[in-house]
């Protein structure tokens, strides 16, 4: 499985849907408060109508109070008829001047700093004319401004959470998701799989949680194999070590007994033993190499090696049994240095095993190839023989399998069914590749390696 390639981070996804929902948020909360300001301008001006408009009617009561009590109350009761006509409102300074311009009357709110109306009028008492003034300022509550701030500011946070929760709900849904998935796998259901959504942290966790259900997957596949194996090897061990020890016991039997059999009788005997003890060495060590190649304490010591000259050391050295075995040996050596990165002492084992492998299955008389070439970087090898009867493809895709043997093989007691494992495990350890291929009657092992530069 790729790996995701992420294009943003889920902090930065997470900062800009804030920034969003801020802008979002701070746009709402101005225009609130301009509109708030507007529609309580409008409301401050009417109000302010009728503060004046009070002012006024507050203004002819006190005049239409004071003349109602001209006629009966002589001139020199003027204060006392003010002060007992007049009801003082505390909202409003008023003030009242005779006719030098001298205040004779002060009531309502004292020291007005300032004022945003004045209403006066004429007071006729006593045949003296007067003048009466109410002034004041409008009645403005702060608090209805920090009240309606209030607002606009809670308004504006509730506005904010929505819409940060609106952007962020796309992917708090996905983390929901991917928990539950996760509880779906912690489960044993490794076939779970999660979508990918978006391309941040939470796409490359979903991704990673999906290469481990797989890894999983393929794991306990691969477990079930090998012990499925365990059991398939144990299975033939026990038939391909019988079968030749039977026939020792049996031959050490007629040996140990013999009474009229002849000398010569006796020596096949002894001679049809030895080659299943022979038999039997040969499987054993071989059981012993796979152990050991096969074992995590396997040690790899990797040098550059040419393997043109590899191949031409190993045509010198096995040149005698491969043509006593009625096989015409040909090379195809590629004109040019080809190097891979490899460990000598195994690669020689590999080309051993193909080649004894050749000698004990090819057709006779037949031929036996070793060729190299290199193409994109890569050094491929391969060994080809005629072989006497086809392939099926079950046993093609089967041939690199430990203690896999033919049916024909096995009762010809001709092969171990370790030789093409030992072989793959070598290529494998080397960090190359090997599969085999059939053109008519001739099979063909391919092996892959890197090209040392």
């Amino acid at each position: 499985m790729k790996k995701i390639k992420l294009e943003k981070s889920l902090k930065t996804e997470f900062l800009g849907m804030f920034i969003i929902a801020l802008i979002l948020s701070f746009t709402l909360g101005i225009s609130l408060f301009y509109l708030s300001e507007n529609l309580y301008t409008e409301f401050r001006e009417e109000k302010f109508l009728d503060e004046r408009e009070k002012a006024k009617n507050y203004l002819e009561n006190v005049v239409e109070n004071i003349e109602g009590s001209r006629d009966a109350l002589p001139i020199n009761s003027f204060n006392n008829t003010l002060e007992s006509r007049i009801k003082v409102n505390n909202l409003y300074h008023l003030s009242i001047a005779d006719e030098n311009g001298s205040i004779i009357f002060n009531g309502g709110i004292q020291n007005l700093e300032s004022r945003d109306f004045l209403f006066y009028d004429t007071l006729d008492f006593s045949g003296r004319k007067h003048i009466v003034f109410v002034e004041g300022r409008y009645q403005s509550n702060d608090f209805e401004k920090e009240i309606i701030a209030m607002l606009v500011i809670i308004l504006s946070v509730l506005f904010f959470i929505v819409v940060f929760f609106k952007l962020a709900n796309k992917r708090i849904d996905y983390i929901n998701e991917i928990s539950e998935k996760v509880d779906e796998i912690s489960g044993g259901n490794l076939d779970t799989f999660i979508d990918l959504k978006g391309n941040d942290e939470l796409t490359s966790l979903a991704g990673n949680i999906n290469y481990m259900a797989y890894s999983l997957k393929e794991r306990n596949e691969y477990e079930e194999k090998v012990e499925m194996s365990k059991r398939e090897l144990v299975t033939n061990m026990s038939h391909d070590l019988r079968s030749p020890l039977t026939s020792i016991i049996g031959y050490l039997n007629l040996i140990k007994d013999s009474k009229n059999e002849s000398r010569d009788e006796i020596k096949e005997y002894a001679e049809v033993s030895y080659n299943k003890a022979m038999q039997l060495k040969e499987l054993t060590e071989r059981l012993f190499e796979y152990s050991k190649i096969t074992s995590e304490k396997m040690i790899v010591e990797k040098q550059h090696i040419d393997v043109n000259l590899l191949i031409n050391q190993i045509k010198e050295e096995y040149a005698y049994i491969i043509k006593f075995n009625k096989l015409d040996l040909k090379t195809n050596i590629k004109n040019e240095k080809l190097e891979i990165y490899a460990d000598p002492i195994l690669m020689v084992r590999l080309f051993e095993n193909l080649i004894m492998n050749a000698v004990k299955y090819a057709k006779k008389p037949g031929y036996f190839l070793m060729e190299t070439d290199s193409k994109e970087g890569y050094v491929y090898i391969r060994f080809k023989n005629k072989i006497k009867d086809k392939f099926d493809p079950e046993d093609l895709d089967r041939i690199f399998e430990r203690m896999y043997i033919k049916d024909e093989s096995r009762q010809e007691g001709k092969s171990t069914g370790l030789g093409l494992a030992i072989s793959k495990e070598i290529v494998e350890i080397n960090g190359g590749r090997i599969w085999a291929e059939t053109k008519g009657n001739d099979i063909i092992f391919n092996l892959k390696f890197l090209k040392s530069k």
